[in-house]
């Protein structure tokens, strides 16, 4: 019937719900394969898990780039409780010790999801995208970071703060963590305390009081 739009047509609504069923459902079995070790899933590995057919993959997601975000958007869902708000009136030591504590936290849960994101950026067909988000993930963080100390660093000179925040950005990311948490083998109560005593340290060095 003329002038009704799509959204008033139950069988359109129907057929988007499933289209965001089915494309939730590849994400969530890509996430799955990751976290379960599997760092480069096939396109039949993750049509298996989600219960759809291979082509329904190319189908829903028009190339390799789509997807990855596709799969980022979910993975931060996923873990986006992790990092909670840090109230700024909190004294810098304070300030530094929750961001610390909420980083590992989150940085544990999605370990798996980094490492599947550095095999692809070593060797994976989709390393372009992988580099991609990788880049966009560590400039989050940077602007988290700067976000966090906006009243300390609002002191200090341009350069001077531009150097500190990607010193402390540089401390505080995903391969950090794991070369704490797996090539050293220390505990997450270690880690935390070896990123915090390095923001630490690089505040104080820049003049920043943090006791």
């Amino acid at each position: 019937m003329a002038g009704r739009g799509a959204a008033a047509d139950p069988g359109h609504s129907g057929s988007l719900d499933r289209v965001t069923r089915s494309r939730l459902a590849i994400c969530d079995a890509c996430l799955d394969l990751i976290q379960e070790g599997v760092l480069q899933p096939s396109a039949d590995q993750i049509s298996d898990r989600a219960g759809l057919s291979r082509r329904s993959i190319f189908y829903h997601f028009k190339d390799l780039s789509e997807l990855y975000d596709a799969v980022v958007e979910v993975g931060m869902q996923r873990c986006a409780p992790l990092l909670k708000e840090i109230p700024r009136e909190l004294p810098v030591a304070e300030r530094v010790a929750a961001f610390v504590d909420a980083r590992g936290r989150f940085f544990e849960a999605t370990a798996p999801f980094t490492r599947a994101l550095t095999a692809q950026v070593l060797v994976g067909a989709a390393s372009g995208e992988a580099w991609r988000v990788s880049r966009e993930g560590l400039e989050a963080q940077r602007a988290d970071i700067e976000a966090l100390l906006a009243s300390e660093l609002g002191t200090l000179a341009l350069r001077e703060r531009t150097e500190l925040v990607d010193a402390m950005a540089a401390a505080i990311n995903a391969p950090s963590w794991e070369y704490l948490r797996r090539s050293r083998g220390l505990s997450m109560a270690r880690a935390r305390g070896v990123l915090d005593r390095t923001v630490r340290a690089l505040l104080e060095d820049a003049g920043i009081a943090t006791s």
